[in-house]
């Protein structure tokens, strides 16, 4: 009898404990996949690995408070051997993302953005692309007009293993 509570105790020990070190373990290994190169520049690596719907997140120290910069393998795609990746940077009063397709190490396509600024607006908002990156431009102004400045998002594929670099100007 003193055997078999020692069984149960000593193996639901062993799954709290287990439980417990998991997700400890997982972040890990995901904060493994992002690299901060240099101020407002992420490197994402080795995407491949990203199953859809799965992302990663960056969280970056700056003057204005903590950001969160971003990337999520979206569950689509119109063609084999095509990503789409939404890609986003989230801070105290600024949230912006778009949409980029790569096929082969390439982008080919760059869609639907969403641009939102807390105390301010903004106007001229331009998605580009170019066969290596996507780039969604803007010029958010301040409350009544009093300050403007041009910001912007890239993501950028590096050309090897599926790796994606993130920048921006906020």
């Amino acid at each position: 009898m003193k055997r078999a509570i020692r069984k149960l105790v000593s193996s639901i020990l062993t799954i709290v404990v287990l439980t417990a070190v998991y997700p400890c373990a997982f972040a890990m290994e995901n904060h493994s996949f992002v690299e901060q190169v240099e101020e407002n520049h992420i490197l994402f690596e080795n995407l491949a690995q990203l199953a859809p719907g799965e992302s990663l997140e960056y969280v970056v120290e700056t003057e204005d408070g903590e950001v969160v910069v971003g990337i999520k393998h979206v569950p689509e795609s119109r063609c084999a051997g095509e990503r789409v990746w939404q890609v986003w940077y989230k801070g105290l009063n600024t949230d912006v993302e778009f949409y980029m397709i790569v096929s082969n190490n390439k982008v080919t396509s760059v869609y639907d953005y969403s641009i939102s600024l807390v105390g301010g607006s903004y106007e001229d908002a331009v998605l580009t692309k170019t066969t290596t990156y996507g780039k969604l431009t803007f010029k958010a102004k301040a409350i009544f007009g009093l300050s403007s400045s041009t910001c912007w998002l890239k993501g950028t594929v590096t050309g090897e293993n599926d790796d994606i670099e993130v920048t921006w100007q906020m």
